[in-house]
């Protein structure tokens, strides 16, 4: 195509022809823009349809990852429910109220009201996306919704340090004294037994006078405290969840 050119070129400036030699060369000229434009605007839509492919997969990988903390949510919501139930029991009977629970239901009851499960959050594929620069595929909306639901769960990670029983010092005073390893140890490490403390055991008669002491009566608040926050905590993670997830759906009607 090229040597075609050329040739018509050499054969009008050989023919003294220059005004035709320079109409044929900006028409040339213009063939040339022309073909460029074409090449880009092509290798910009190709570019674009790998940029739509790479982004519906990203979403759809946040979207699932959303939908398994979601369920998450959910099921410690449920769990911590039941955990705030057993610690109104319980309250009542430090506070002096007649439950009218049998002893065994009773330490059972004390056992069950502290939270010892947390809550597992995966993110690992949202921070994936932000250090590979895929993150960039995301529009305005999309960014900023994700960037509020990452900063909620850092803010909810934090707040758990702070209110687990696992982590707190009213926590593990209550584990000591309810035997809450007592339990749990052979669950976990195959039947073998854990020590206690003899003068920290409470028997069947020392456990609803101990549970109406003031100190206890604190511990037990406390306790009720943190699960109560706990699931407003989560209750609102469900919230931003669901309005992100309906954010990225979008994706699937653009």
């Amino acid at each position: 195509m090229i040597s075609f050119f050329r040739k018509i070129r050499q054969k009008l400036l050989s023919q003294n022809r220059v005004t035709r030699y320079l109409a044929y060369a900006m028409g040339e000229i213009i063939l040339v823009t022309i073909g460029i434009l074409i090449a880009l605007q092509i290798n910009t839509a190709n570019q674009q349809r790998i940029e739509k492919k790479e982004k519906s997969i990203l979403v759809g990988l946040l979207k699932e990852e959303l939908k398994e903390n979601l369920a998450e949510f959910n099921l410690k919501v449920d769990y911590l429910e039941n955990c705030r139930k057993k610690n109104i029991q319980i309250l009542k009977i430090a506070s002096g109220i007649d439950s009218g629970l049998p002893i065994d239901s009773t330490r059972k009851y004390a056992f069950e009201m502290l939270p010892i499960f947390t809550t597992t959050i995966k993110s690992s594929r949202l921070t994936s996306s932000k250090e590979s620069g895929k993150f960039n595929l995301l529009n305005e909306e999309e960014s900023k919704a994700l960037t509020d639901y990452e900063t909620s769960l850092l803010l909810f990670q934090e707040s758990r340090l702070l209110t687990n029983v696992v982590f707190t010092e009213d926590g593990n005073e209550l584990m000591v004294r309810f035997s809450l390893f007592k339990t749990l140890n052979p669950l976990v490490f195959e039947g073998e037994e854990f020590p206690e403390h003899p003068q920290l055991i409470l028997d069947d008669k020392e456990l609803v006078p101990y549970l109406k002491l003031p100190d206890t009566y604190r511990l037990i608040h406390r306790n009720y405290n943190n699960i109560f926050t706990q699931i407003l905590w989560l209750n609102d993670l469900e919230s931003i969840t669901n309005s992100t997830l309906a954010i990225l759906e979008k994706e699937n009607h653009d």
